[in-house]
C-alpha cells in the first residue's frame, strides 16, 4: 500500500509555498463555484500527462476523466491510480514517478530533436 501524502511529504514543502489568504478568500467566494477551465484545455499546444488519483477529495476521479478528453488526443494522455489523493506523485511515487521521468525524457529528446541536436 503507498504511503499517505502526510507520510510522503517534503519536510520543507510548506515553508517553501506562497500562500495568499486575500487571493484563496476571493477564489472561495466568487470564483469557486463557477470555475470551469474545461473549454480552454483544446487551446493546449504541448504534450500533457495526467496524473489521477481515485481517492482525490478536491477533484473526483470522475471530474479528472473529464480532462483528458477535453485536451487535443495527439497531445495527452491519463494515468489513474488507486490508493491516491490530490497530489498523486505524493501518494504514489514508485508509480507515478516513472510515468514522469519518461515523460520529461520524451520531451526533452523531442525539443532536441526539433532543435536540429
Amino acid at each position: 500500500m503507498a504511503q499517505s501524502a502526510q507520510e510522503n511529504r517534503h519536510p520543507d514543502g510548506m515553508s517553501r509555498s506562497i500562500v495568499n489568504v486575500e487571493v484563496l478568500l476571493h477564489f472561495f467566494a466568487n470564483e469557486y463555484r463557477d470555475c470551469n477551465l474545461l473549454p480552454g484545455l483544446k487551446n493546449i499546444a504541448c504534450p500533457t500527462r495526467g496524473l489521477g488519483g481515485e481517492d482525490d477529495p478536491t477533484t473526483p476521479i470522475e471530474d479528472q476523466s473529464d480532462i483528458a478528453p477535453a485536451v487535443p488526443a495527439n497531445l495527452v494522455t491519463f494515468h489513474r491510480f488507486k490508493e491516491c489523493g490530490h497530489g498523486a506523485y505524493r501518494d504514489c511515487p514508485d508509480e507515478t514517478l516513472p510515468i514522469l521521468r519518461e515523460f520529461i525524457a520524451r520531451c526533452q529528446a523531442e525539443i532536441g530533436e526539433g532543435e536540429g541536436n
